[in-house]
């Protein structure tokens, strides 16, 4: 347990203390501070631009992986998706932010351009106590954007002004979606209540900031600097990766400050979420007994680095480190707070990819109201469902099997083209008798929007069609009808079997 806890610690450190104790990062984290302890209900609005360059793209992902040592023919086949695609593509996301800390509800409203063209993603809200919502207006303006990305030389279901007009009508009627609750997260209301302290989180935001002061005394990044009204925060990746290993060996070399800290931080944070005496006396146990053998974190820091040193040293990650680059900067204007950040990929001087966001927030009195109608997202899909099946039906199973110990068989089913709803993986039964499989009839045929009508006299199960029914001999077993793969050549589907490193597939095509 020592050393999975010192691991942990050494692990936090590294990921949460990219900031260090000079005036000017000090200055750093005492402005978002005050910016938390004023913000507890705020609203922010923004912008992001994102600039990829395609064939930039290619380039550099193709110099990483030669690097790396992937042969021509691997990058090639790597890349094969892209073949069609090339040039510089460009998105605009505008938004509007809503948070309440005290409650832990939120409420985000975007809007995103792409081509020349603005597609509104409508409302999203969370709320820590009632779960995840979004518009069917969000689910709308993603399959505008699908639509648009459809080649129009070639036909596509999503390009039918009749499905068009049923899936409005149908996210009409779902003026919100719960994509989630909190219950089904298998959390209490005790256990929710806890989340989101009485009082907000005020004096867990100054217990971090006594937290670096404490632990990272004399420890500084070089990555923060003053600027007029705020502070500028500057890293590149070889910087970044620096940082990394400085921050391995100050943890390594100081780890009784560094415990002490952490141990008086984590106890504010048990008290504000109301931990049990119980809880607080086994915590305490177990820094204690860190604390007495501090010689683990010291070796454990030491592994981490020497592995993490190791891995920047490797030419492929050496490049990807040269090409990142980082800049925010954080002002404060009266009561508003701006910030601005630009992360960038850059290649030989070529751009392959641009980040910028600009935003500003400031303090609402407004609370974030969260939806009181909603429908499940398990009835959505359903309407969905049935929507796709009539415009872009299934045309194929394939069935899985040969697992040794494993009776179950993996069925994937595909459709014409790339769909709105995804058809989710099933696992079903499978018969084999003297040396011939027999699948599962009615969970096939019903995939491919057969109907399975059973005869109780006859003991015969029969695939029923418009211009009469198929009878379709077996094996019954458990109630169930199995049948040979290649009769489903008698339904006009065509059967293909083969072996695939050592499993049996099968795929029933129309």
């Amino acid at each position: 347990m020592r050393k999975k806890l010192a691991a942990l610690l050494c692990a936090v450190m590294c990921i949460t203390a990219f900031t260090g104790c000079s005036s000017a990062e000090l200055g750093y984290l005492q402005m978002s501070v005050d910016m938390l302890n004023k913000l507890e209900a705020c609203e922010a609005s923004g912008k992001i631009n994102v600039d990829l360059d395609v064939d930039a793209m290619k380039d550099f992902a193709t110099k990483i992986s030669k690097s790396a040592g992937s042969t021509d023919e691997e990058v090639a086949d790597a890349l094969k998706e892209l073949e069609d695609v090339s040039g510089k593509k460009s998105v605009v996301l505008d938004y509007t932010f809503k948070m309440n800390m005290d409650t832990l509800n939120y409420h985000m409203d975007m809007d995103m351009t792409y081509g020349g063209k603005k597609y509104d993603m409508g409302d999203m809200y969370f709320g820590m106590t009632d779960g995840i919502y979004v518009s069917g207006q969000t689910v709308w303006g993603m399959y505008e954007m699908a639509k648009d990305f459809v080649d129009t030389e070639e036909s596509s279901y999503l390009l039918d002004e009749n499905f068009a007009k049923e899936l409005k009508a149908t996210l009409d009627q779902s003026k919100y979606i719960n994509l989630m609750s909190m219950a089904e997260m298998g959390l209490t209301d005790d256990e929710l209540g806890q989340i989101a302290p009485e009082g907000g989180f005020g004096d867990l935001y100054n217990s971090v900031l006594e937290f670096y002061k404490n632990a990272f005394s004399g420890f500084t990044t070089n990555m923060v600097s003053e600027v007029s009204g705020g502070y500028k925060v500057q890293a590149d990746g070889k910087a970044v990766a620096k940082l990394v290993v400085d921050l391995l060996d100050y943890v390594g070399s100081n780890p009784d400050t560094v415990l002490a800290a952490t141990t008086t931080y984590m106890l504010d944070v048990m008290k504000v979420m109301k931990a049990s005496e119980e809880e607080i006396a086994a915590f305490q146990a177990e820094m204690d007994a860190v604390k007495g053998n501090t010689a683990v974190i010291k070796e454990t820091t030491d592994a981490m680095k020497a592995m993490f040193e190791e891995a920047i040293a490797d030419p492929a990650v050496s490049d990807v480190l040269d090409s990142f680059a980082y800049e925010a900067t954080i002002t404060r204007s009266g009561a508003t707070f701006n910030a601005k950040e630009t992360f960038a990929v850059t290649d030989d001087n070529k751009s392959v990819l641009k980040v910028t966001s600009t935003s500003n927030v400031k303090a609402s009195s407004g609370k974030v109201v969260m939806p009181t109608a909603s429908v499940s997202a398990e009835e959505v899909e359903e309407k969905l469902t049935v929507l796709t099946e009539k415009y872009n039906p299934v045309s194929a199973v394939t069935v899985l099997w040969g697992w040794e110990g494993d009776s179950e068989a993996m069925m994937t089913t595909e459709r014409a083209e790339i769909s709105l709803v995804s058809d989710d993986v099933e696992f079903t039964d499978y018969v084999v008798q003297d040396g011939r499989a027999y699948l599962p009839l009615r969970v096939i045929c019903e995939a491919l929007g057969e109907t399975v009508e059973w005869n109780k006299e006859e003991k015969t199960a029969y695939v029923v069609r418009e211009d009469g029914k198929t009878a379709m001999s077996g094996v019954l077993q458990d109630g169930k009808s199995f049948i040979s793969v290649r009769d489903f050549e008698k339904l006009g589907y065509t059967v293909d079997y083969q072996t695939v490193d050592g499993l049996k597939e099968v795929t029933v095509a129309r």
